[in-house]
């Protein structure tokens, strides 16, 4: 049945494709001899949800922050973004944009449409509608958080129409946002294993809590979390009982951490992502490098940072936070074949295959990435591993950091939050695993670190950055790889790999792209660009 659906889910989009704002938003797969049977409902939802994030966006997403760099031209030239090199005319910018509102299109095709469908029964209609509502608000989320305005399409327009259409104010989209999810939480905890992946009561709160998150309306983000934390109104969530490392791994997909993901299948419905992302020994190619910035960012296991007199920049991966390794592929690495043995990987300058910049394929960093890595995965390429979009433990972090910013964490938050995710990621030093005795702005910082830790390569990280308004103090500087002490000695040895610009008054928010403004002379543009 899941397969079935899968390769209907496939059709559908093949049949659709990929169109901008400006294209007709009814086409042969609405008319009305489509909508005759029940099926046909199923599979326009079906068809929405491929569009919650494509792999490749996703993926390259983490290198417009300080957590990693791309050194390739895939994923819409990411690396222009970055280092501050774009304008109006980014594909990017413009691709992000359709992809959107391409999603859009969708559910709105479905939810002006379903109302023909015979034989629907009440509970199930307003469960696709509910659905179909909770996509069209995560589609809104993303765009929302990169252009402020946005035009607000909550119904299928005409050409004409969408030449004329207008940007929305961000609070009315916001609104609009909230609305949608409010009434999405009719889903269900919970759906039988032929159905994961759709959206549960338990994923449009997490989903408006990360909303909330991004305008610091700290006390309903705490009321949110509290809800799913302690009163458990989406069902009993937790965090995967297994390590740090296994929760990504394929055979541990829709585990009970998985809030939301983009569900993908062996053979059937693969992602190619692996390719950008291990050593070229390994089949790989290293389109996307974890900075010094990131491995600098883990603790060590006593619970301090690299700058406490314990850390020997030596030997710099050991008595290191264990999240490092499952992270990170660094030199000294072990890394397993598809055969159940393992590699050293080495990185060292000047030493390898896969040493820092010894060609085209390596890491300028000195560093890939081990997170996502599926030994099981076609041709070392093709993996049906998911994309994990929403997980119990940003519900965790959410709350500590709104408890924080309300002056109201405490022991018991910190137990419930941090001491936890700590103790799973294999911490057992009590000044790693008690609760600090620190100011509240002290307590910000390690709840800060503690979710880029955490969450690092999850494409989370240019959110936070935004919404703590430090991106043009992060992002203005060099990102950096290894030590390699290469002549000449700049920044302690450490490798300069590119240079970042993010000017405050113009970079938080991207510029609508001119194709769009070419089309459409209603669609203003962005301060300053």
């Amino acid at each position: 049945m899941k397969t079935k659906h899968i390769i209907v889910l496939l059709i559908m989009c093949v049949f659709w494709g990929c169109e901008n704002l400006d294209t007709p938003l009814l086409d042969k797969e609405s008319d009305l001899s489509f909508w005759d049977k029940p099926e046909d409902a199923l599979n326009a939802l079906n068809a929405c949800y491929p569009d919650l994030y494509n792999a490749d966006q996703f993926i390259f997403n983490e290198s417009l922050s300080d957590n990693s760099y791309t050194k390739s031209n895939n994923g819409s030239l990411v690396r222009d973004v970055a280092n501050g090199s774009y304008d109006a005319s980014a594909a990017l910018v413009r691709d992000v944009w359709n992809s959107r509102y391409v999603g859009i299109k969708h559910c709105n095709i479905l939810l002006d449409n379903i109302d023909k469908v015979p034989g629907l029964s009440n509970d199930i209609k307003n469960r696709y509608i509910a659905e179909a509502r909770a996509i069209r608000a995560f589609h809104y989320f993303i765009l929302m958080n990169n252009f402020g305005d946005v035009p607000l399409v909550t119904k299928e327009i005409s050409i004409e129409e969408s030449k004329r259409i207008s940007r929305t104010p961000k609070n009315e989209v916001l609104q609009f946002i909230l609305d949608e999810l409010d009434f999405a939480k009719i889903l269900p905890n919970s759906y039988a294993s032929t159905d994961k992946g759709r959206f549960t009561k338990g994923a449009v709160l997490a989903l408006k809590a990360r909303v909330l998150l991004c305008e610091n309306r700290w006390q309903e983000v705490a009321s949110i979390c509290d809800a799913l934390i302690n009163k458990h109104e989406a069902g009993n969530l937790d965090l995967f009982s297994g390590s740090y490392a296994d929760l990504f791994k394929p055979q541990n997909k829709n585990n009970i951490e998985v809030l939301l993901d983009v569900q993908f299948m062996a053979i059937n419905r693969e992602q190619n992502t692996q390719y950008y992302l291990i050593p070229p020994s390994f089949g790989g190619f290293a389109a996307i490098s974890p900075t010094q910035e990131l491995v600098d960012n883990y603790l060590l296991l006593n619970g301090k940072t690299i700058a406490d007199a314990s850390y020997n920049e030596l030997n710099p991966y050991n008595n290191r936070d264990p999240r490092l390794d499952a992270t990170i592929i660094r030199h000294g690495s072990q890394l397993e074949n598809p055969n159940g043995s393992f590699t050293t990987i080495n990185t060292a300058l000047g030493t390898g295959d896969d040493a820092i910049n010894n060609s085209s394929n390596c890491t300028p960093t000195g560093y890939y990435v081990s997170k996502f890595y599926d030994k099981t995965a076609r041709n070392m390429l093709y993996s049906g591993s998911n994309l994990i979009l929403i997980r119990y433990a940003d519900v965790l972090l959410m709350y500590a950091e709104a408890k924080a910013e309300l002056n109201e964490f405490s022991q018991a938050e910190w137990d419930l939050t941090i001491k936890r995710l700590r103790t799973r990621a294999g911490f057992t030093d009590a000044n790693a695993l008690n609760c600090p005795t620190v100011s509240n702005t002290e307590m910000e910082e390690i709840i800060h670190r503690e979710r880029r830790s955490e969450l690092a390569m999850e494409g989370l990280r240019l959110m936070d950055l935004r919404r703590w308004k430090t991106a043009e103090i992060v992002l203005n500087d060099w990102v950096h790889g290894m030590k390699t002490n290469e002549a000449p000695l700049i920044d302690n040895g450490y490798v300069r790999v590119e240079k970042r610009i993010f000017m405050a008054n113009k970079n938080y928010l991207w510029p609508i792209p001119q194709s769009e403004r070419d089309l459409n002379k209603n669609l203003s543009q962005n301060p300053n660009w």
